[in-house]
């Protein structure tokens, strides 16, 4: 069904964290070291605290810290863009390859599967309701979910979707189509009816995949459709991107 769970994947990322770690280390001591032109020393010492903050950052993935991903796009462009002004103004001061290795690392970190392995402190306690009659995929989807700080609901029936949407307000809902009872449009029109749950998103999880279901999605008031069986990948980007619209 599910792919493989997401957090095996982040033994990489963590990897490549710690990998950088020891390169921004090195990077900063064989500046320090190779000082010699007076002209080039605030560029050097510009250079070795940016090197630091990274340095940091790269120790920060191994605790998923959004904050520390965003700090290694942006300090990588950055340390990519002073490098190459370096290059040009300084004879032997920049080597290419730390030019090329800080944009690649940059544009990495800003990649959607590794994205989904970050998550800022307010996102630990959003609530997600599933409401689906397939008890094996709320067993798969449950610890995707809870692995990236989510608190889980759950329901097999429309009426028990609603009622736990009214009385409960989680921050998302995942919602099948076909239901037991009220089917999973009409749950999501009766959401959106409802002044206590329309602000709350709603991503349809499901196996119909035409056009004219997801226009019918949309039309009942649902933010994304995902066709059943979903990766884990997909499933979190959808919907990290539909709870920060």
């Amino acid at each position: 069904m599910f792919k493989a769970p997401v957090h095996k994947k982040f033994v990489a990322i963590r990897t490549v964290g710690f990998v950088l770690s020891i390169l921004y280390c090195l990077s900063a001591v064989s500046f320090i070291l190779n000082m010699r032109d007076d002209a080039a020393r605030p560029f050097t010492l510009l250079l070795v605290l940016l090197l630091a903050i990274l340095f940091v950052c790269a120790l920060a993935v191994n605790k998923k810290v959004e904050a520390a991903r965003k700090g290694l796009v942006v300090g990588n462009l950055a340390l990519c863009a002073l490098l190459v002004y370096l290059y040009f103004k300084f004879d032997d001061l920049v080597p290419i390859p730390y030019i090329l290795g800080s944009f690649i690392f940059g544009i990495y970190f800003q990649l959607s599967d590794v994205r989904l392995h970050f998550r800022s402190a307010r996102r630990k306690w959003q609530s997600i309701l599933v409401v689906d009659d397939d008890e094996i995929l709320i067993k798969t989807v449950r610890p995707i979910l809870m692995s990236h700080g989510y608190s889980v609901l759950t329901a097999n029936k429309g009426e028990e979707g609603l009622r736990i949407a009214q009385e409960q307000g989680p921050d998302l809902i995942l919602l099948d189509v076909i239901l037991p009872g009220i089917k999973g449009r009409e749950v999501c029109r009766r959401l959106k009816e409802d002044e206590r749950t329309r602000h709350i998103p709603v991503i349809f999880l499901t196996a119909k995949d035409s056009q004219d279901d997801i226009t019918a999605e949309i039309d009942a008031g649902g933010e994304a459709h995902l066709t059943k069986p979903v990766n884990a990948e997909s499933l979190i980007v959808t919907i990290q991107g539909a709870l920060e619209r």
